[in-house]
């Protein structure tokens, strides 16, 4: 019966400090752009919450996020946390968010996702059509690889990591560029130098950013190439092209 009792106790404090934290969770970025990476924001109980029970969902009606919660007799530290929810299209939308087994949300809110503002000019814009974020290597030649960022509204940032003639390591910038084509980025290549990050202070006036070349990146597929991309640069006066593959992380 103490048993019971004391665990009886126990869920009811855990319910009143989770519905006590848990009571101004937002969506983050408040308005969304199509495609644009989309989080629950929500004020959590350190002690309550269980991140490994987290659960994102979808039904016809809404985004389901459901999490269990943790008996706790004395109220933690508060945390906030952010839960990803997708990506999506235009549209209107609704997250529930409900804590145990409950079968009414503790919190219910709406969203607008809008179509990402575009210059008006003509032809439009040149923009890809999927996201090429990863990073891209080949197997054959282990060692180095090619680590691509794909923002929402298509823009590019590329980190080379090789070897220079010496063997020492060496990295690039791939910065900044446009798409030639729905499949096709070109940009400027550039190496940065700078103070050591063993050093007690660092000096960003130490930093050298020098333009180094030129790279394209092809996504084109076509039946027997899916799956891979074709990187061609000229770096220091010298151009190579390479076959890459999204590595498996």
């Amino acid at each position: 019966m103490f048993r019971l009792t004391l665990k009886a106790v126990a869920a009811t404090f855990a319910l009143a400090a989770g519905a006590g934290a848990h009571a101004a969770s937002e969506i983050v970025p408040s308005q969304p752009s199509a495609f644009d990476p989309i989080n629950l924001r929500i004020n959590a109980d350190s002690c309550t919450f269980n991140p490994s029970t987290v659960r994102v969902s979808k039904t016809d009606a809404a985004i389901v996020v459901r999490t269990q919660l943790n008996a706790c007799l004395v109220a933690g530290e508060p945390r906030v946390v952010d839960i990803r929810v997708g990506t999506y299209p235009p549209g209107s939308y609704r997250v529930d968010l409900f804590f145990g087994d409950t079968p009414t949300p503790a919190e219910s809110l709406r969203f607008e996702v809008v179509d990402r503002p575009e210059v008006a000019v003509f032809p439009p814009p040149i923009r890809p059509l999927t996201d090429y974020t990863g990073m891209w290597w080949n197997p054959l030649e282990t060692g180095w690889a090619l680590s691509l960022h794909q923002g929402a509204s298509g823009g590019v940032f590329g980190e080379l990591f090789v070897y220079g003639t010496n063997g020492e390591p060496q990295w690039f910038t791939f910065q900044p560029g446009g798409w030639t084509s729905y499949s096709r980025w070109n940009g400027n290549v550039y190496r940065t130098t700078g103070p050591s990050f063993q050093g007690p202070d660092y000096d960003p006036r130490l930093v050298l950013v020098q333009p180094v070349g030129s790279a394209t990146i092809d996504f084109t597929q076509s039946p027997g190439t899916v799956g891979r991309a074709t990187l061609e640069y000229t770096i220091n006066g010298v151009t190579k092209t390479k076959t890459v593959y999204r590595f498996p992380l």
